[in-house]
C-alpha cells in the first residue's frame, strides 16, 4: 500500500479501520485541571489510580513531578519521572500522571467490555 493510499485509508475511517485502532497510547493527565483534578490537592496515588481506571479506563503508570516544588521565583522548571509510586504516595496539583489510555479518545469507555454474560 502506498503512502497516498494509507493516508486516504486513515482519513476515511470505517468500522474495520477503527477496530485496528482499538489499542492504547501513553498520555499525561494534569492534576491541576481535567478529570483527575480533585485528587491533586492532598490526594494519594492509590486514589487517583483507582479513579482513573474505574471511571475513565486509564491505567496509571507513574507521575511527572517538578524537581523543585517550592513556589520561589528561582524554582526549577525541570521535572522527573516517578514510576509505580506506593499507594500512599502524596500528590501535588502540579503533578502530571502518566497513563495508558484508549488510542482513539472519541471511543466511549465501556467498563465491562470483554466480560462474559452469566448466561454464556
Amino acid at each position: 500500500m502506498s503512502t497516498k493510499e494509507l493516508v486516504s485509508e486513515v482519513a476515511n475511517s470505517n468500522p474495520e479501520s477503527l477496530n485496528n485502532r482499538d489499542r492504547c497510547r501513553v498520555g499525561q493527565i494534569s492534576l491541576s485541571d481535567g478529570p483527575l483534578a480533585s485528587h491533586g490537592e492532598g490526594g494519594k496515588y492509590g486514589d487517583v489510580f483507582v479513579a482513573a481506571l474505574k471511571n475513565y479506563g486509564m491505567l496509571c503508570i507513574g507521575l511527572y513531578r517538578y524537581r523543585d516544588t517550592s513556589s520561589s521565583f528561582e524554582a526549577s522548571t525541570k521535572r522527573y519521572v516517578i514510576t509505580n509510586p506506593p499507594i500512599d504516595f502524596p500528590l501535588i496539583p502540579t503533578d502530571k500522571v502518566f497513563v495508558l489510555m484508549q488510542f482513539d479518545p472519541g471511543l466511549e469507555y465501556q467498563p465491562n467490555r470483554g466480560e462474559r454474560d452469566d448466561n454464556s
